[in-house]
């Protein structure tokens, strides 16, 4: 059991992370952050920016804490690269953050 929380814990991190972006995005358009200026660009996008990048520190200290704590098994292996796999799907599922309009 242990094997298998371990193999699935990048890929629900993605998941949380993903869930956290889309409420915030939701939300923030729902309230108008959008039109609040700071810093340069819109309240709405910095707090996605915050939120994204966060995630993919996170995802990255749960996947070097797998490598870590990893034996020389096969599913300790496949954990460590579900790890990493979850960190590239964060990085990829919040370019559109930083690429696109955040409300239209």
């Amino acid at each position: 059991m242990t094997a298998l929380l371990r193999m699935t814990a990048g890929l629900f991190h993605w998941a949380a992370a993903f869930s956290v972006l889309y409420g915030l995005h939701g939300i923030g358009c729902g309230s108008g952050w959008d039109r609040v200026a700071v810093a340069g660009t819109s309240l709405h996008r910095l707090l996605l920016i915050v939120a994204w990048v966060g995630g993919i520190a996170a995802g990255a200290g749960l996947a070097l804490w797998l490598r870590r704590t990893a034996g020389t098994g096969l599913l300790d292996r496949v954990a460590v690269m579900l790890g990493w796999v979850g960190v590239a799907a964060i990085v990829v599922g919040g370019l559109p953050i930083v690429t696109i309009p955040a409300c239209l």
